[in-house]
């Protein structure tokens, strides 16, 4: 018996069509399979190259207008992040540096009262508020504001100076005004000597006519070798400041 030879599968060169057949012509679009297609030449061939170029063009610049607005978009929202973040931060700055008043009239000395006294009894309202403000400290380290255990605080004058003197001191002055740190620990030299303190910073302002006192928080602006968040003045009562404000202190604070 004969047999029957399939037909090969071949594709039109003009329209694409697939089919198995020996016949010249396609069946979809009736032109000859055995001639190939007609190239692209001269002006046809340089539009359709333009045309491509134009479409990728306007591809990319789809591309970049929606990377653009996904970056802008993120800026935005890093931006509003940032505004809240830094509101959040004044508002818990200005909580924990809010002034804290306490008096200890008892040590007041009566009229006519020796220098000697006088300057004892200042000394001693100094102490008084060094106490004031490392149960205040440890309050903070119990409520977690803190890192303690805080040990004691220690008072010294506002003004960074190695000749400065400290304000109970300083008979005509009836305002004075200190640093102070609520020591978590001091730090040692090679020696065993005393070369600084760990801990947080507080300030404190003394009525040395009414052995009255008010302290603060303290929460300096950063220097050069870091950036805060957010920065808040200390309130005025902290420093017993009257002046206008000057830098991140009052005028009439030196120190400040």
């Amino acid at each position: 018996m004969p047999t029957t030879t399939e037909a090969p599968l071949r594709s039109c060169p003009h329209c694409g069509f697939e089919e198995r057949s020996t016949r010249e012509r396609c069946t979809r679009c009736g032109r000859s399979v055995l001639i190939r297609a007609p190239r692209l030449r001269g002006r046809r061939r340089t539009y359709v190259i333009w045309g491509g170029a134009a479409g990728a063009v306007v591809v990319v610049a789809v591309i970049a207008l929606v990377l653009s607005k996904v970056v802008s978009d993120r800026n935005k929202r890093d931006e509003a992040k940032a505004v809240k973040d830094v509101a959040a931060e004044k508002v818990r700055l200005k909580r924990i540096q809010a002034p804290h008043r306490g008096s200890a009239v008892e040590l007041r000395p009566a009229a006519g009262a020796s220098d000697q006294t006088v300057l004892a009894a200042r000394a001693a309202l100094v102490r008084d508020v060094e106490g004031s403000i490392t149960r205040d400290a440890q309050a903070r380290d119990r409520a977690g504001e803190l890192q303690g255990p805080i040990q004691r605080t220690e008072c010294g004058p506002l003004l960074k100076a190695k000749d400065a003197v400290p304000d109970d001191r300083i008979l005509s002055k009836s305002i004075g005004r200190y640093d102070c740190v609520a020591v978590k620990r001091s730090v040692t030299g090679e020696a065993g000597q005393s070369v600084g303190r760990l801990g947080y910073a507080f300030v404190a302002a003394l009525d040395f006519k009414r052995y009255t006192y008010v302290w603060c928080r303290n929460t300096p602006a950063q220097g050069e070798r870091g950036v805060a968040l957010a920065f808040v003045r200390l309130d005025r009562a902290c420093l017993a400041a009257k002046g206008r404000a000057l830098g991140t202190g009052y005028v009439d604070v030196p120190g400040s």
